[in-house]
């Protein structure tokens, strides 16, 4: 009696660790993955971006960053310091004019601005950020809320280490990302138990990507305090048949 009980509580350990666990179907802790495939950040409507230019003449350097400050991020008012693309995917910069920038990369807009000011100035060097790049952590996990990125590239391993990881109770393998595209809410799953999740194009995060982490079963019955004390009395059980045994 007392090695069934055993063995059946060794195994719901077994199987509680195999879910707790990430990427379970992989068999050893190696691989790889070509750096040509991992996503590039593309600019969408709403975005606001921190671009520098700077020039041999400190006053035409003055003049291209009328919103440059000594410490980028959030002004006083609460707004980003910087370039906001509009619904269009256009932004205005001075000397540059209106600059469609949607769907192209930080380093695109580099060149793009800097082909425009060679019209009149020679050798400009051209630094472009996003500054407003955050993504949301919601559900079973320890600290949800909004995170900021610093990088340009962020995936959901990431997110959820700021978030400080799923609870015990959190479902691993039905994670809910919701991604806006064009105006258009996606909606995707994936599954922290599979290793195909590494190459999901909703691996690697865009900005203002949401998070929403399932909770289980044992999230959603929290009162039932038998299924809190079951392990404490199967050992009770189990120890207490284990001493019957021994003192006959």
């Amino acid at each position: 009696m007392a090695l069934a009980i055993l063995c059946i509580v060794i195994l719901s350990a077994c199987s509680t660790n195999r879910k707790l666990t990430y990427f379970n179907d992989i068999a050893a802790a190696t691989g790889t993955d070509a750096a040509s495939r991992l996503p590039q950040m593309r600019i969408q409507p709403g975005d606001v971006l921190q671009i520098t230019i700077a020039t041999y003449d400190k006053e035409v350097s003055m003049l291209l960053n009328p919103n440059q400050v000594s410490t980028p991020g959030i002004s006083g008012n609460g707004m980003e310091q910087g370039y906001l693309v509009d619904s269009a995917g256009n932004i205005s910069l001075p000397m540059a004019g209106k600059l469609n920038v949607q769907g192209k990369t930080t380093a695109e807009i580099n060149d793009q601005v800097a082909r425009e000011l060679e019209k009149t100035i020679k050798n400009a060097y051209v630094s472009t950020r996003l500054v407003n790049f955050q993504v949301s952590v919601l559900g079973d996990v320890a600290r949800p809320g909004s995170f900021r990125i610093g990088a340009e590239r962020a995936s959901v391993l990431d997110a959820l280490s700021m978030a400080g990881d799923l609870n015990v109770t959190a479902k691993r393998d039905d994670i809910m990302i919701i991604r806006e595209v064009n105006g258009v809410k996606n909606y995707t799953s994936i599954n922290l138990n599979d290793s195909k999740m590494l190459s999901s194009p909703y691996y690697y995060l865009v900005n203002n990507d949401v998070i929403y982490v399932k909770p289980g079963p044992g999230k959603l019955f929290p009162t039932s305090r038998l299924l809190q004390l079951l392990p404490a009395i199967l050992s009770t059980i189990s120890l207490i048949t284990t001493i019957v045994i021994l003192s006959k």
